[in-house]
């Protein structure tokens, strides 16, 4: 395959490519590393002295987040794969629309799956104080009058 003299359609495709990329590797590390923590609190990992709550819908979200992303890495390759086979049989198509669309529909799944994720843990964790034996055990001991004079 000869190389064009303008190589700058081409580095433009490559800059392109790369800015996808990066997005898809920054909300998988996003969704990824929020799994993590909830998941490591839940099971007493970090937090051992505080009883977790109710993390599941939040562990939920950020776990499809993570398929939704893997989706759309995936078909943002088959989008650029079948704009890579259009450059070089040097024809315009429609082949790539498919791909796109569905790899832009996964992106915004798993940009909504993680501010559902992070909602939920507020949500649960706003409450937690109030449950806890702990914060109990030190409300009450600041409620504790002074006896009786006998």
């Amino acid at each position: 395959m000869d190389l064009p003299d303008n190589t700058r359609p081409a580095n433009a495709y490559q800059a392109l490519t790369q800015h996808a990329l990066a997005g898809f590797r920054l909300l998988g590390l996003a969704n990824g590393i929020a799994l993590l923590l909830v998941l490591s609190f839940s099971m007493g990992i970090v937090g051992a002295d505080i009883d977790p709550p109710d993390l599941q819908e939040a562990a939920l979200a950020f776990t499809g987040g993570l398929a939704c992303g893997a989706l759309g890495l995936l078909f943002s390759y088959l989008a650029h794969f079948s704009l890579f086979r259009q450059i070089a049989a040097g024809r315009a198509g429609r082949g790539h629309w498919l791909p796109m669309v569905i790899g832009v529909l996964a992106y915004l799944c798993a940009v909504v799956a993680f501010v559902l994720g992070c909602w939920s843990t507020v949500a649960n964790s706003s409450s937690m104080l109030h449950d806890d034996a702990s914060y109990q055990n030190s409300n009450a001991a600041l409620k504790v009058s002074a006896p009786a004079p006998v």
